[in-house]
Parts: structure tokens; sequence; C-alpha cells
């Protein structure tokens, strides 16, 4: 996050009381700002060198102008980050009025009310930037900073859902940070219920291991969106074994392929795909899956996901089968079916969907009888 220092000889100190401390009107402030560099690229959080000094954070100057208004409050951070911010966007935002502490601003002439938050600066940016509408990714807050910041805008009367909707700058925000951390994101959607962002995160949470969820997550993303991850996982599991059960068709007798050779290719069909049918689970590696026959040099793919294997993947494991088959119209029949595999298997789901929600009794019997759990 970026800041601008105050010098403490030009800057009062930040006000020991939390609310209705006077601050200088910040038209009347002159050479507050030091030569220290500011990082443009500075990620909310940073520490800074000298945390007793007055900082104002860079999106929230004195100078901000919105709706043609420049600041009339100050909002002061727990580690002394002011940041100069507008009543009326704050109360448009807030259903509490900041829980309750806007109202207790008090205006005096030359000076302009200021509250105190328990919340550190990285927290505060990331809800006043929420509250304005605005943007603050290039901030980079860390996945702990933007749960805070969530909590925080609960307490003061913020509605997360509706700024958590598709488009939205905090919803972006959170979705740059599921690749990174899938699980976590996914469980901070579950517990706030947005409904969109859990979908979306979904995709990414093919190839987890669900046997590694531990009791908190389970208890942050709540019984409904941890059943519903485990029926993803289930329908991706039992769709893939649908698919590939199915052998590839037999061509018709040719001279140097009879019916008897023709065996041959189901049965490699079988071996190949058999670990699917009966070993695999949602949650279950198959580093010991190999179709590349030892003569062929290949060496054997290792540690990939059955519900998160890609339809690319799927092919290339199930294209050697053909390396041992000599007639050419079988090939033939074996690409056509590795074809249809890879197609139905890009059709099948790769996100959440709705579903009805199940009484505690249900859900109950539904995750005991899980093996993965």
């Amino acid at each position: 996050m970026e800041y601008f220092n105050l010098s403490p000889s030009t800057e009062p100190s930040p006000p020991a009381t939390g609310i209705g401390a006077d601050v200088p009107d910040p038209t009347n402030i002159s050479g507050s700002v030091s030569d220290r560099p500011v990082h443009p690229t500075a990620p909310v959080g940073i520490n800074m060198e000298h945390p007793e000094d007055a900082t104002i954070a860079a999106a929230f100057p004195p100078s901000l102008r919105i709706d043609d208004h420049l600041p009339d409050v100050i909002i002061v951070a727990s580690n002394n980050v002011y940041f100069y911010a507008h009543r009326h966007r704050i109360a448009n935002a807030s259903s509490n009025n900041l829980g309750g502490l806007l109202d207790w601003g008090v205006y005096r002439r030359g000076f302009l009310p200021s509250i105190r938050l328990p919340e550190s600066g990285d927290i505060v940016n990331v809800v006043l930037h929420t509250m304005y509408g605005l943007s603050c990714t290039h901030f980079h807050p860390t996945l702990e900073t933007v749960e805070a910041a969530l909590d925080a805008l609960n307490k003061y009367g913020v509605c997360v859902q509706t700024h958590t909707a598709p488009y939205q700058p905090l919803h972006q925000l959170i979705l740059s940070l599921a690749p990174y951390r899938p699980i976590d994101t996914y469980a901070l959607a579950g517990k706030h219920q947005l409904e969109d962002l859990a979908v979306t995160i979904s995709g990414h949470l093919l190839s987890f291991d669900l046997s590694t969820i531990t009791d908190a997550l389970a208890t942050k993303m709540g019984p409904v969106y941890l059943k519903r991850l485990f029926l993803l996982h289930q329908g991706r599991l039992d769709a893939l074994k649908n698919i590939i059960l199915k052998p590839p068709e037999s061509h018709p007798t040719t001279p140097g392929c009879n019916p008897a050779q023709h065996g041959l290719l189901t049965r490699a069909w079988a071996l190949a795909t058999a670990q699917f049918v009966w070993d695999a689970t949602p949650s279950k590696a198959f580093p010991e899956f190999e179709v590349h026959p030892p003569e062929t040099g290949h060496s054997p793919t290792a540690g990939l996901s059955v519900v998160g294997i890609s339809p690319n993947s799927l092919k290339a494991l199930l294209d050697p089968i053909g390396d041992k088959i000599a007639c050419e119209s079988c090939r033939l029949m074996l690409q056509q079916r590795i074809q249809e595999v890879v197609v139905s298997w890009s059709s099948v789901k790769v996100r959440l969907t709705q579903c009805p929600l199940w009484s505690p009794q249900i859900l109950i019997t539904f995750l005991v009888l899980q093996p993965t759990i």
C-alpha cells in the first residue's frame, strides 16, 4: 500500500481518542509530504520504517475530489494511516453509518472530524475502496487482508453480497487470489454465502485432494458448500467412468483381422481403463496408472488427478493403447473412440451448480458415507 509519510514537526500527533479528535483542514497543510520515495507497486501491508509517524494513504489524499467534493472526514487506521474520505460516500455504502462512528464526527472551524478504526491500514484500504466502488487489486492485498476486510465490511453495515456481484471490483479482487489459494478462497466465499464466487472458484479445485480438508476449513465454508464440493468431484468421477466403460467398436472382418483378433483391442482398452472403474475415488491420484508398454520407453504418468484430468491428458493416456495393435482398421476404431471420450469429457461440468439445500440429517448421512472424509 502506498503511503505519504508526514513529518511530526509539521503535522500533529495522531489523535489519542478514537472519535472527534481535531485534525487540521487538509487545505491548510503545507510541506507535509517528505522526500522519501514512494514505490508505486508496493502491496498493501508494507512495513513502515517509522510506525510512530503519521502517514497518508496515497489512494485517499487530502486533495481527493469525489462528486466535486473534497474530503470532509478523516479515517485513521490502527497503525496511524490517514485516509481522507467523504461522508456522503460512506453513508451511502453503510447501513449503520460506519457502525455508528460516522454520527460522532463534530465539525469545528478549520478542522476536519476524524474517526479512528481498530483495523490496520491495509484492511481499511480494502474497505474504503469497496465503499467507493474502486479496485484495489493493484495493491496486491493478501487473502488474510481480504478476509479481515470482509469481516469489517459486515461490521460497518456494508452488504458484502452486493459488492461481490460479478464484475464488481471486490469480486475481481477475490478471484485474483483463487489460483494461488483455491481452497482457502472457496472457504471464504462459502463463509459469506458468495454464490457466484464459489461457483467460479470451484473450477480451481478439480485436482484438490478432498481428504486434506481440515476441520477449520470445513467449518468456515459450512456444510452446504462442503457438500457441493464433494458432489462436484463425485459427479465428475461417475461421468468419467460412464464415458470410458464403452470399448471401441469392432470393424467388419478383413483378411488380416478376424473377430478373434478384435478382442485384442477390447482387452487392451479394458486393461488400460480398469483402474478408473474399480479403484478411483474423487481425491485419488494415480501415479501407478500407466498405459505405456515398457517396450515403448515412455515414462509413467505420475500424480494425475482422476477428477481434474484434462481432456488432452486423458487422450495422452489412452493413445498408447494402440501401440501393440497391428491392424490399421482396429487402430482407426481406437482413435475414433478416443476422440469420442475427449469430446464427452470436455462437456462434463467443471464448476458447482445450484442444488437444493439438504436437511441436516440427510447431509450428515451423505458425509458419513464418504470414504475420503
